[in-house]
């Protein structure tokens, strides 16, 4: 190895160490909900709800988009709202998770890419005239089954199961269920092919 990539390494581990280190414990302290995982990304784990996390779940992937950048969001909404993520899950960077008062169950062993989203609720109702006014809202609860695969900037919306040993391509949206042992994509998610 020659002095200046062994200078470089230097400088990286210090960046990684004090700066990431540092935004991890940060976004430790604003949490309102602690939660044990190995963090290599910071998270903020907020709200009124529970947030459940297993055995060997690892947040954040170095070398990958926004590492130094974005963070995770947990967030229960209200003391209804509950996340929970199974042991030996992978999640990579920037990934969102919103229970607004369901639930949000992601099974154990599932691999999740960079800028995933998982929403159980529309949030505000659809009527113009009550937008507003938080009426009418419907939410419903999101289970992914155990050793599923997520790609990259995929969106979950509410209501939506994900069977077994599946795969989501990336940049897809599931608004309705995925059967076990398949292949989706597209917006909205088709299936491509049976593994």
């Amino acid at each position: 190895m020659t002095l200046g990539r062994l200078w470089w390494k230097i400088v990286e581990k210090s960046i990684e160490i004090f700066f990431q280190k540092s935004r991890v414990v940060f976004y430790s302290m604003l949490s309102n909900i602690k939660i044990s995982a190995r963090k290599n990304q910071p998270v903020l784990s907020n709200g009124e709800g529970r947030i459940k996390i297993g055995k060997n779940v690892v947040f954040g992937v170095r070398y990958a988009n926004d590492y130094y950048t974005r963070y995770t969001l947990l967030n229960v909404r209200n003391a209804q709202s509950y996340i929970e993520i199974g042991d030996n899950c992978q999640i990579n960077n920037n990934f969102t998770a919103i229970s607004d008062g369901q639930k949000i169950i992601v099974s154990k062993d599932c691999l999740i890419g960079n800028d995933v989203t998982i929403i159980d609720s529309d949030f505000h109702d659809l009527e113009v005239d009550s937008r507003y006014g938080g009426q009418n809202i419907i939410k419903k609860d999101v289970f992914i089954s155990e050793n599923v695969f997520i790609g990259s900037h995929v969106t979950i919306l509410k209501g939506v199961t994900i069977g077994k040993n599946s795969v989501v391509g990336s940049n897809t949206v599931v608004s309705n269920d995925v059967p076990e042992n398949v292949i989706v994509v597209g917006n909205p998610a088709k299936v491509l092919r049976h593994l």
